[in-house]
């Protein structure tokens, strides 16, 4: 399952370039000759059979005499896929019998629902987007990639991914079923984002470390004529921004007990009076005129777009953001990034929402060979080159514990990027993944999430009041609750 994690590490690497390695890469097996029989000087047939095994065979185990095609479906978003087909080129130039037939869509999860549903595994892909995933293994249709984590990158030899990889990365989504499903490839900063130069231009804080201070922050925006904030309010893009603030306020009331009722779904949820303090208080920043109106209805590129224009000041994300707006961000724009302190205490912690901006999976009902090869693509993307070609053409954050140990990773890093390092070094945080441990899938669970999407637009900007759409939602969670409880006997 997942781990929940502070950044106290995970920021040091990504602040400190603590020293330069050379990065060494284990070169293809060399077909090894046998030792020579001591007495006649001939190759014993044993020894004879082991070359030609070994010859015929990578370093990895894998034959290099079977040709392999490796369908993909590839989610072309805010990371762009030129790090991806750097990724496929490096791994056909080591392993050339293996070939991709590569499917990209911004709605490539569309067609990997379509093509499972069909129910023809030779046309499924092999290796895909990971977006939905339970449903999948409860129909025994995914490969575990659990395995993967015990296998060495290139690029570090004797050393398991397992201890490579950020904390918690390495039990991504959950451990769900005693194995991981989704294999990680770049995680995602969730918060609010700003332009650094209108900011220092007005001299507007750009880390306020309490919620007073935020609000103090906001109301200094507005005397600018400026909406301090703006959102995506069909999709509920608020929650980047504060989806995490109930174990904020859970730390504050010093509610011991929340993190495990929240994780089993115990008690309520929706009105849980955390969960009701951070809308209200959300409620009363709309009211206030710091949430602008215009959020309801939009998408994400046009509340993007308004703090691009400096109609607005603030905007809640993803750090894919950067990349995602660069065609349209003027030239002297530069994103900067801060998390949403709800607490009023000024040493934190300030909790944040993390989690997978970008995964795979591997499709269970497909020729063993096909899937192996899979995994080692899929380990292959953790070396630190393609890692580098993720961070500096896709924006993302790196996965590796180790990428800064080469300064000059550091000095290419974005600015969006190194704004995330510094407020991840200059404050008390906590990456926040949401993790429940109890699956929930009777139908009102999603009717319960649905009540909340379709309405807090209304609520943010202080249009509807949120305890009564909080209710609704808490009365199908709570159906949904005791149905999947009683039926998995967790009663």
């Amino acid at each position: 399952m997942y781990k929940r994690m502070t950044w106290s590490s995970l920021a040091l690497i990504l602040c400190i370039a603590l020293f330069a390695t050379g990065c060494s890469k284990a070169a293809d097996t060399k077909e090894t000759q046998s030792p020579s029989n001591a007495a006649s000087g001939s190759t014993t047939p044993a020894a004879s059979e082991q070359s030609s095994g070994e010859a015929a065979n990578y370093e990895n185990g894998l034959p290099k005499n079977e040709e392999v095609t490796l369908k993909v479906g590839l989610l072309e978003s805010g990371y762009g896929r030129e790090w991806f087909d750097y990724a496929v080129k490096l791994f056909t130039d080591k392993y050339p019998n293996v070939k991709f037939d590569i499917t990209a869509s911004p709605k490539i999860g569309d067609l990997i629902s379509t093509k499972a549903s069909a129910g023809n595994d030779d046309d499924m892909f092999d290796l895909f987007y990971g977006a939905t995933w339970t449903e999948y293994v409860n129909a025994n249709k995914l490969e575990p990639v659990t395995d993967i984590f015990e296998m060495s990158p290139d690029d570090a030899p004797g050393q398991k991914l397992n201890d490579l990889i950020v904390p918690g990365f390495n039990d991504p989504e959950k451990y769900y079923k005693e194995n991981a499903w989704v294999f990680p490839i770049a995680n995602y900063v969730g918060g609010m984002f700003f332009d650094q130069k209108l900011f220092d231009e007005n001299g507007w804080n750009k880390n306020p470390k309490t919620y007073d201070e935020f609000i103090q922050l906001c109301e200094a925006i507005m005397s600018k004529g400026i909406d301090p904030i703006v959102y995506a309010g069909l999709y509920n893009y608020a929650q980047f921004a504060f989806d995490t603030k109930i174990f904020e306020m859970a730390d504050e009331n010093g509610n011991k007990q929340f993190r495990n009722d929240f994780e089993y779904f115990n008690g309520p949820q929706n009105t849980s009076p955390e969960n009701i303090e951070v809308y209200k208080r959300l409620y009363d920043m709309g009211k206030k005129g710091y949430i602008s109106k215009k959020s309801v209805g939009m998408n994400h590129t046009q509340s993007q777009m308004l703090v691009l224009q400096h109609k607005a000041a603030m905007v809640p994300s993803g750090d894919w953001i950067e990349n995602e707006m660069k065609e349209s961000a003027p030239d002297d724009f530069q994103w900067g990034y801060m998390a949403v302190p709800f607490t009023n205490n000024p040493n934190g912690p300030i909790y944040m929402t993390n989690g997978l901006s970008y995964s795979f999976e591997i499709w269970a009902a497909k020729p063993e060979l096909n899937k192996k090869w899979a995994k080692q693509f899929l380990l292959s993307l953790m070396s630190n080159e393609v890692q580098q070609e993720l961070v500096e053409k896709g924006g993302a954050l790196p996965l590796r514990k180790d990428y800064l140990d080469v300064p000059t990773r550091a000095d290419n890093m974005k600015p969006l990027q190194k704004s995330i390092a510094t407020y991840l070094k200059e404050n008390q945080v906590v990456l926040e993944l949401k993790n429940r441990k109890l699956e929930l899938t009777h139908a009102d669970y999603a009717a319960s999430l649905k009540v909340i999407v379709d309405n807090m637009a209304l609520v943010l900007t202080g249009q509807e009041e949120p305890e009564p759409i909080l209710q609704q939602a808490e009365k199908l969670l709570q159906n949904a609750i005791s149905s999947d409880k009683k039926a998995q006997n967790k009663e």
